[in-house]
């Protein structure tokens, strides 16, 4: 009877510790999901909000992102029409009337072949050595000799036209002009041929 006795009270302590044991477990459960929601609520707190101020913001930024793409092509299409159209390539006749109205204003040197001083032969060889870098000999007569002579009727611009039976040449601009270099005392310059006619032409 005794023994009973004492098996009631052990499986009433038992389960008296069983359900204090799930007491105290649930009461921690509680504690711990209270700090989690107390957490979640000050982070919640602290977020910052999206607001108007917010949303007018991006759309500003939009909006000078697009006003700085436009400002970038605009300067990118004026940058393109500034630059000037490339030179188109000169003739053969351009070059050489070029060359020798560059050396209007030298002074005519017996024997010079340079631009510090020209004869008539020396001014002609050396404007078509350097404008087309043709050599068609140094003297009157050496010149003569290399070109196809031709009536000054069909002369074009660029070619030699030859006075006072070889004695003098200059290079025909086309009008009735030509340039040369014409005695000592005087400077290369421009003459028209109904004042001083030529004899013949020469074509190189």
């Amino acid at each position: 009877m005794l023994k009973k006795r004492n098996n009631k009270i052990k499986l009433i302590l038992t389960a008296f510790v069983v359900v204090s044991a799930g007491f105290g477990l649930s009461a921690k459960a509680d504690e711990i999901t209270a700090h989690q929601l107390n957490l979640q609520d000050n982070l919640t707190q602290h977020q910052p909000k999206p607001n108007l101020d917010y949303f007018m913001g991006l759309a500003n930024d939009k909006r000078v992102e697009k006003e700085q793409v436009t400002v970038k092509k605009t300067v990118h299409e004026a940058e393109k029409a500034t630059v000037p159209p490339p030179a188109p390539v000169k003739t053969r006749e351009e070059k050489l009337v070029a060359t020798a109205n560059r050396y209007q204003g030298v002074p005519y040197v017996y024997g010079g072949t340079t631009p510090d001083g020209f004869d008539c032969s020396g001014f002609t060889s050396y404007v078509y050595r350097e404008a087309l870098g043709q050599e068609i000999g140094r003297m009157t007569w050496n010149q003569m000799a290399v070109g196809q002579q031709i009536s000054v009727d069909d002369a074009k611009v660029g070619d030699l036209l030859v006075f006072f039976g070889g004695n003098h040449v200059g290079i025909y601009l086309g009008n009735g002009q030509f340039i040369h270099a014409p005695q000592p005392g005087d400077i290369v310059s421009v003459s028209s041929l109904a004042t001083m006619p030529a004899d013949f032409a020469l074509r190189f």
